[in-house]
């Protein structure tokens, strides 16, 4: 159960990165509101990853995929900021 549990949060996780990555690459049709949201996505899905295994089996990987999508989460903030100047 819990091997089934890690691999849909992190599925969870895998789809909000791309969304998100999608938006800080600046492909067509993504809004600073999806960026918003976005970044929310992905620092909730962060959280419930860290939270749900913290430790355990899983605590090392969930560690590892959680600091990579951290920083996607910097890349997006940081192109939001680059919006905001262009304003």
């Amino acid at each position: 159960m819990a091997n089934l549990s890690f691999a849909a949060q992190k599925t969870a996780l895998d789809k909000a990165c791309l969304f998100l990555r999608s938006f800080t690459l600046g492909q067509h049709g993504f809004t600073r509101s999806d960026g918003t949201a976005g970044i929310t996505r992905v620092r909730n899905q962060c959280d419930r990853l860290s939270e749900l295994f913290a430790t355990g089996p899983y605590a090392k990987q969930a560690a590892r995929i959680v600091a990579s999508a951290r920083t996607r989460i910097v890349a997006a903030q940081a192109r939001l900021a680059l919006l905001e100047k262009k304003r």
